[in-house]
């Protein structure tokens, strides 16, 4: 595969004279343009705002070349006017690329036409990608992905030979650091040298925490702790089946054989029915690291803040591989597919439109769990082949299904299921969902503990008796859900989808009461 450096040196012996590389990652950038400049021959130069011109050794070493040159225009003029080959790295120009600055962008594709002869180059660092219309047709952008183990590895070294610790390259330790920027996880080595005195597999938990603390910095992603199993999971059957299956397309010899690695899962259903809880059993079982992406969070209120949070985020997921990426409820976050130049730009349907290529184009071992309530807010684009392995629908749970969540919720209360009656607890929880039974458990608890008696059948009944489940309340979305998934997604669970409950003759729905007191502000008549 031909690496960032390899494109960068091809366009520059292709002829280009202005480039752009995006990456938070300033020192990564700088060594790329050092490499190129002796690569090609030619002398570096470095500007910044802070610090103005400087001229940069082959070794990285920087000495004033001009210290009073921070502004950009008379810097972009002087480098146009010059008859002697360089590169020129211009960090953190971002601040310039804007249509206000536009003399800056006026310069800017002057130096985007220069010559071959003499040789001038011109590179500029951003911290994200982007260029304003004047631009993106006249100069190519680069964007450097996060640092690879090998990357990784001469940070591990660094870091130790700077606090003086003795570093074992384990290959755990440098795994757990993936997803990091060279800043990050030089920090992250940092403080786990400083907690262990010194870097080996006792670090691992260390650097994993704090790669939590800064994922959860990006707000976007969320690096979720694997606490379920599929034992944890009540039925689902086909789901289970299919999932072991695809579990063992990420083992070794499976590209040999000519699998693909497994792309991903969307699963259609009731509320509160085991969707997100699988995507969690999902991560623990495989013990692949679990990103929770949240889609509301994607969008910002500065121009091109939501495209770049959508990159950051995939590159982010990307470097983790192999992962298990949890998108939840993503109906609510594609509900803008069809948003307009006239309403937001037409931010929302570019960020869901990334979305959906990534999700069609991507090789890493990356496996999606979507789920959603809401099969009319989906776009037709998300359901089509190619962007997941399969569709399932997660129907209410059957009488056994029941029986076998009720005695995983008393299991998990440190309670002998065997004392129950669950088949009959089961008979009276007919269209439940599984956290409609879970809170039934809990509600039974929350009584016996009011009694001062031990949990017993009866509390666990009486609960149920007084939950209205949601296959009551929508009952005619459910119909119209259970109708859609027959002929368009495969079914989660092998039991025949048992009849919704009907409400007794006569009988409505709880209503919110309301007390029928006098306005006391309505003027009284006078006698």
């Amino acid at each position: 595969m031909t690496s960032t450096y390899d494109h960068l040196l091809h366009l520059c012996r292709a002829g280009a004279p202005l480039l752009h590389i995006a990456s938070y990652e300033w020192e990564r950038v700088r060594g790329h343009v050092i490499g190129l400049a002796g690569d090609l021959g030619l002398p570096m130069h470095v500007w910044s705002q802070s610090r103005g011109l400087l001229r940069c050794s082959g070794e990285g070493e920087l000495e004033a070349e001009d210290e009073e040159a921070r502004d950009p225009l008379e810097l972009l003029r002087s480098i146009h006017a010059a008859e002697e080959p360089g590169i020129w790295l211009l960090e953190d120009v971002h601040p310039f690329l804007h249509e206000t600055h536009h003399e800056v962008l006026r310069w800017l594709r002057e130096l985007a036409r220069l010559p071959t002869s003499p040789r001038k180059i011109v590179v500029l660092s951003t911290p994200t990608p982007g260029l304003p219309l004047d631009l993106r047709k006249e100069v190519p952008t680069l964007e450097l992905p996060l640092p690879g183990v090998d990357d990784l590895r001469v940070v591990l070294e660094q870091t130790a030979t700077a606090m003086g610790v003795r570093a074992t390259a384990n290959e755990a330790l440098l795994d757990a650091a993936r997803g990091l920027t060279v800043m990050e996880a030089s920090l992250a080595f940092g403080k786990a040298a400083a907690a262990l005195g010194r870097l080996d597999h006792g670090a691992v938990p260390l650097v994993a925490h704090e790669k939590e603390r800064i994922i959860k910095q990006s707000e976007v992603l969320e690096y979720y702790p694997t606490d379920a199993s599929m034992a944890d999971v009540g039925g689902l059957d086909q789901l289970k089946t299919w999932l072991e299956r695809r579990g063992r397309a990420f083992g070794a010899g499976a590209r040999d054989f000519g699998l693909d690695a497994p792309k991903g899962v969307l699963l259609l259903g009731v509320q509160g029915c085991g969707k997100s809880l699988t995507a969690k059993a999902i991560a623990a079982t495989w013990q692949f690291p679990l990103l929770r992406f949240d889609m509301g969070k994607v969008f910002g209120g500065i121009v091109g803040q939501s495209e770049a949070n959508i990159r950051t985020a995939l590159h982010v997921a990307q470097a983790l591989a192999p992962c298990v990426l949890w998108i939840d409820e993503i109906e609510k976050g594609l509900a803008g597919m069809g948003s307009s130049s006239d309403t937001d730009g037409g931010t929302a349907a570019r960020v869901v439109g990334t979305l959906l290529t990534w999700l069609q184009e991507k090789r890493d071992p990356v496996f999606v769990v979507a789920t959603a309530n809401r099969i009319d807010m989906l776009p037709p684009e998300l359901l089509r082949k190619g962007r997941f392995d399969e569709v399932f629908f997660v129907d209410l749970p059957s009488q056994a299904v029941r029986e076998e969540i009720l005695r995983i919720h008393l299991a998990k209360k440190k309670r002998t299921p065997a004392d129950y009656d669950i088949a009959d607890l089961a008979t009276r929880a007919v269209g439940y969902s599984g956290a409609e039974l879970e809170e039934a458990v809990r509600e039974g608890l929350c009584e016996a503990f009011s009694e001062g008696c031990e949990l017993a059948a009866r509390h666990i009944a009486r609960a149920l008796e007084q939950t209205y489940p949601l296959s009551r309340t929508m009952r005619d979305q459910i119909e119209d859900l259970r109708a859609w998934a027959r002929v368009r997604a495969r079914l989660a669970s092998a039991q025949t989808p048992e009849p919704l409950p009907k409400d007794a003759e006569g009988a409505s729905p709880p209503r919110l009461r309301q007390e029928a007191t006098r306005n006391p502000f309505i003027p009284r008549q006078s006698s």
